[in-house]
């Protein structure tokens, strides 16, 4: 509150000084929302008229090369898609796909940082040599995979061979193609974990392993009790990550499985959105599987937070 003079209604300097305190106060918590505001602006009209515009064009049966003009036809594409077995089956192959390849770089990664934390020897080496598989572009390391599993001349085989064992149609037969696509996700991605993962393990505190180790606790209970729930919100971060970005994974099963595979067993909602809906040029059907894989993204992070959520509240 500004004090005044017993001569008048002027403020006195200690009340100007409490203005010009206040109004810093509030030009400190405004001004940085103010100079990242026109980039929110122009991000989500960029954003919102590319989606508005996507969503009209879902509603149309527009194919240039057939017709030039967009022939509006409403929700037909979605029914049509849900009333397609192949377009069902490939949901189904993209939730096992998902579920199957961040699982197992959840547990992989989880490992890995573990035990580049405790390394003691030459530990900037192996983190690099830990990451090189991250820093491959996706086709690269398809048509890389692509080679090794060969039938013919590739080395998986020539190793299964020299120790015996019978050669495998990795991405030729229909019941392995889609465990060897996953393997080559796995070991692409497990290094993003890690990385994460290190990175949070290496900024928790040290008291309550402390504190925990003076009470008498185990390897196991520290790392039960005290490492995981400090970890909780990154590993959340880490599988939204991942979550999206496998469900909608195309470059490597482009290259790895062209077409879907042996008896489509390969075949994603990504791979369903190119062979059925892009290459034959109906885009108003790959603008409708785009925002199927919109929404069941979507619902998949919206579960991973509710349960994650729940088990956090839960401790």
């Amino acid at each position: 509150m500004i004090s005044y003079t017993s001569r008048g209604l002027w403020p006195t300097r200690r009340g100007l000084s409490m203005k010009m305190v206040n109004v810093s106060k509030l030009k400190k918590v405004v001004a940085p929302y103010c100079w990242v505001l026109p980039a929110i602006a122009v991000l989500i009209g960029i954003m919102g008229y590319s989606w508005a515009r996507g969503f009209l064009i879902s509603l149309t049966d527009w194919r240039p090369m057939v017709r030039p003009v967009a022939r509006f036809i409403g929700l037909k594409n979605y029914s049509d898609l849900f009333s397609d077995p192949l377009f069902r089956h490939s949901l189904l192959v993209s939730c096992v796909f998902t579920v199957g390849s961040v699982s197992a770089q959840m547990v992989l990664g989880f490992i890995g940082a573990l035990l580049l934390h405790k390394l003691r020897f030459l530990k900037g080496a192996a983190r690099t040599a830990a990451l090189i598989p991250m820093m491959l572009a996706p086709a690269v390391a398809g048509l890389i995979w692509k080679l090794f599993m060969d039938m013919d001349f590739g080395i998986l085989n020539y190793f299964l061979t020299v120790v015996g064992l019978p050669e495998l149609g990795w991405i030729a037969d229909k019941n392995l193609v889609l465990p060897s696509i996953i393997m080559v996700d796995v070991w692409q991605w497990t290094p993003f974990v890690i990385l994460l993962l290190l990175a949070g393990l290496e900024s928790l505190p040290e008291d309550p392993y402390e504190a925990a180790q003076l009470d008498g606790a185990t390897r196991p209970q520290l790392f039960w009790h005290i490492t995981v729930p400090l970890l909780r919100p990154l590993i959340v971060i880490v599988l939204l990550f991942r979550v999206t970005f496998s469900f909608r994974a195309f470059d490597t099963i482009l290259l790895l499985a062209r077409g879907g595979g042996p008896g489509n067993n390969a075949l994603t909602i990504s791979m369903y959105l190119y062979e059925r809906a892009y290459v034959p040029f109906r885009l108003g059907m790959t603008a409708a599987v785009s925002y199927v894989i919109l929404g069941v993204t979507l619902i998949m992070g919206i579960v991973i937070l509710v349960l994650t959520r729940g088990g956090r509240e839960s401790a």
